[in-house]
C-alpha cells in the first residue's frame, strides 16, 4: 500500500526520541553514574578516616521523658526544660512557640530524628554511608544496562533476545539500592545505641526499618517490561524465519 513500509514504520511517524538523542544519552549516563561512585567512594572512605568524631544515624524516638530541650548553646541537652510526650501519639511531641496565640504549638514528628554521637567506630561510619555506595554500585551496573537499550533502540532494534535479561537485571539493581537505603542507615544506628548504652527497652530510642514500596513497584514495572520484551523478541524471531 502507498505510504507504508513492510520492514518498517510509516516515514510519517514521528519517534519519541531523534536517534542524536539517544545516542547522547547512551553516552552521558554512564559517565554521569561513575563521576556520582567517585563521590561516593570518596564520601565512604572520608567518613572511615574520621571514626572517632560524630556520626549520625537515624533513629525513632520511644518516649521523650528522658529528653530535654537545653537552656544554653551547648551540644548537650540535659540541664533544660523536659519535652512535653503526647499520651494519645506517641511519636508527637508538643513544642511551645513563644508569642504565637493562645493553643497554638508545634506539633513535632519524632518517628524519624537523627542521632548526632561522638566517638564512632569505622564500622558505625561505613554503615552510615554505605547506602550512597550501594546506590552508587547499583547507578553505575544500572548505567550500563542502559546504555545497551538505548544503543539497541537507536538502531531501531529494541526486541533483541538479550534486551529481557537486561531488563530483569536492572529491575534487581532498582530493587537493591532501594532496600539497602532504608537498611543500611539503621544497622549503622543499632551500633551506635549499643555502644552508647540507649538501646534497650529502658532507652528512649529505637530502630526501626521502613522498606520504601517504591523501589520495589519500579522494579515490578521492568520485570512486566521484561516479559514483554521477551515475547517481542520471540515474535521478532519468527516474523524473521517466515521472510
Amino acid at each position: 500500500m502507498p505510504g507504508t513500509s513492510a520492514t518498517g514504520p510509516s516515514p510519517h511517524v514521528r519517534p519519541y526520541a531523534s536517534g542524536r538523542l539517544i545516542r547522547f544519552l547512551a553516552a552521558a549516563i554512564p559517565w554521569a553514574a561513575m563521576v556520582n561512585m567517585v563521590f561516593t567512594v570518596a564520601f565512604a572512605i572520608n567518613g572511615a578516616a574520621h571514626a572517632g568524631s560524630y556520626v549520625d544515624v537515624p533513629v525513632t524516638v520511644r518516649t521523650t521523658s528522658q529528653l530535654t530541650l537545653p537552656s544554653s548553646g551547648g551540644d548537650h541537652a540535659g540541664d533544660g526544660t523536659a519535652l512535653a510526650g503526647r499520651a494519645d501519639d506517641p511519636e508527637k511531641t508538643r513544642l511551645d512557640i513563644a508569642h504565637a496565640p493562645e493553643r497554638t504549638w508545634l506539633k513535632a514528628d519524632l518517628s524519624s530524628t537523627t542521632l548526632h554521637s561522638y566517638g564512632s567506630t569505622v564500622t558505625e561510619q561505613l554503615l552510615s554511608r554505605a547506602d550512597k555506595l550501594v546506590l552508587g554500585l547499583c547507578a553505575v551496573g544500572g548505567s550500563l544496562l542502559l546504555r545497551r537499550l538505548l544503543l539497541d533502540i537507536g538502531q531501531g532494534r529494541p526486541f533483541q533476545p538479550r534486551s529481557a535479561k537486561r531488563l530483569s537485571a536492572l529491575a534487581g539493581l532498582i530493587a537493591v539500592g532501594g532496600i539497602a537505603t532504608d537498611l543500611l542507615p539503621h544497622v549503622a544506628t543499632a551500633f551506635v545505641l549499643n555502644r552508647t548504652g540507649l538501646s534497650g527497652g529502658d532507652g528512649p530510642f529505637a530502630w526501626a526499618v521502613h522498606i520504601d514500596g517504591v523501589p520495589l513497584l519500579v522494579s515490578l514495572l521492568l520485570l512486566a517490561l521484561a516479559e514483554a520484551f521477551r515475547r517481542g523478541a520471540d515474535l521478532a524471531t519468527d516474523v524473521d524465519g517466515l521472510v
